[in-house]
């Protein structure tokens, strides 16, 4: 098939040029077009652009040009020994998502193992019932044990429960298929699949019960729930972080009430000082006692590390102003990783609450004055210039100790900030503060301290000697 079959002949020479902006600019004036056989052909090609600017444009072109021929030619590429090459006709498929799904069960029949693994692990991405026969003769016929395992996954993420035999049946042929066979079950809502999860609960190893148990959270019902209440307290190590996972999931589904106690308490902590990211998550959920020191201090240790974690602790920071402000002023006094998030905290409960600080004892006042005080010399610019506004909220006659400390900050942004605070505080000090910055190297600076000084009705300015 020549290009002169096609009726975009000079467009498709455009795709041969030296200049990859333009090569990229072709390829996206064909994404509106109504392709025939041969520029279907050629577009394919283009995923194997040497620039990558051109094959991202042709992989969009592609998925959303809509033209039926278009998988038929991108589906040979998973073949590519390019990594990259074979990984990008992937995605392209799985966004055509099931207008794809003919096409790559047809090269199924004669593909390699490696091929059959990636073309089943797309068409379970994509989710239609519609491979399932084929899927499911895979899996009896195949003996390799990454193409099964992609069956099972495929399966799953399909919530295919009529699989269900099959996948039982699969279950004791292999000790490296139980995990996945687990979280296949766990994906399709059925009694016999929870039923038959729960059974191998107690007798099989810790892999194996670790998708057992995250399988509960989405499969289980009042009675899983129950048993990994009463599981907890006799687990340890990483395994109660599942644990955790599943009972907020099933409070959350079944509108359960979660006891606390020191078993569950002990198993939040350690969840929210060790486990990955989604485990804490739950856990931080789960809390329901925020006064709690433990507590308290496990929240103000992951401060920071995730915005939804954040989100849903904020409200109890703001709710016990009065513990948290002595605490965050221990913590801040250790420089520890989370200090710029600890500082915005802090700015975040006043500003939720003006009158907190004015709620705190003297020697509280004091201790958070002194841990900010330490922070005007770090290196991050960020916590400079939080610390400076923090002791300006906070702590004013101290401020004004250090505020020939602050306004030697090298970053003028400090220095411009630092402007702003003082230019609505009038004292004498303040007044000499801003004739120093009225002198300062940086031209913003100067000229933001010689208006604020005009506004106070000084004008006469002596400048330094160059």
């Amino acid at each position: 098939m020549s290009s002169s079959n096609s009726i975009y002949e000079n467009e498709i020479k455009l795709l041969k040029s030296e200049d990859p902006s333009e090569r990229r600019a072709a390829v996206e004036d064909f994404m509106g077009k109504e392709l025939d056989e041969y520029t279907v052909n050629v577009l394919s090609l283009m995923l194997a652009d040497p620039d990558k600017g051109v094959r991202d444009s042709a992989s969009l072109t592609l998925i959303f040009n809509g033209h039926h021929l278009i998988p038929k030619y991108v589906v040979p590429l998973i073949s590519s020994p390019e990594i990259s090459l074979r990984n990008l006709a992937g995605e392209v498929l799985l966004r055509i998502g099931e207008l794809s799904i003919d096409e790559m069960v047809a090269y199924l029949e004669n593909a390699n193992d490696d091929d059959k693994k990636f073309i089943i692990d797309i068409l379970g991405l994509i989710g239609s019932e519609k491979p399932v026969p084929t899927i499911l003769k895979v899996l009896k016929e195949n003996s390799n044990d990454n193409v099964i395992l992609s069956c099972i996954e495929a399966l799953g993420n399909i919530h295919f429960k009529d699989a269900l035999p099959e996948l039982i049946s699969c279950y004791e042929n292999n000790e490296l298929y139980k995990p996945t066979i687990i979280e296949a079950l766990g994906k399709m809502d059925s009694s016999e699949a929870l039923d038959f999860i729960t059974s191998k609960y107690f007798i099989e190893d810790d892999l194996t019960k670790f998708s057992i148990i995250e399988s509960f959270g989405s499969l289980g019902n009042e009675s899983t729930f129950y048993l990994l209440l009463s599981e907890l307290s006799k687990l340890s190590g990483p395994i109660v972080w599942p644990v955790i996972a599943s009972l907020c999931q099933l409070k959350e589904k079944l509108g359960l009430d979660l006891p606390f106690d020191e078993s569950i308490k002990n198993s939040i902590l350690y969840t929210l000082m060790e486990a990955e990211t989604k485990y804490k998550r739950a856990a931080a959920s789960l809390i329901t006692v925020f006064d709690d020191k433990d507590i308290m201090d496990a929240l103000i240790y992951i401060y920071g590390e995730d915005y939804e974690i954040d989100e849903n602790i904020k409200p109890a920071f703001f709710q016990y102003s009065n513990l948290i402000y002595p605490k965050l002023s221990l913590v801040i006094k250790k420089k520890p990783q989370n200090l710029k998030n600890l500082l915005w905290l802090i700015k975040d409960i006043i500003d939720f609450d003006s009158e907190s600080i004015n709620r705190l004892s003297e020697i509280d006042k004091r201790s958070l004055s002194d841990a900010l005080t330490l922070c005007l010399d770090n290196p991050d610019e960020e916590v400079r210039k939080s610390s400076v506004e923090l002791l300006f909220m906070t702590n004013l006659d101290c401020a004004l100790v250090f505020i020939d400390t602050m306004i030697e900050d090298d970053n003028i942004w400090n220095r411009l900030k630092i402007v702003e605070i003082i230019e609505n505080i009038f004292s004498p000090k303040i007044n000499e503060v801003l004739k120093k910055l009225a002198d300062d190297a940086e031209e913003m600076v100067r000229e933001r301290a010689v208006w604020t000084l005009a506004q106070r009705g000084i004008t006469n300015l002596e400048k330094k000697a160059e």
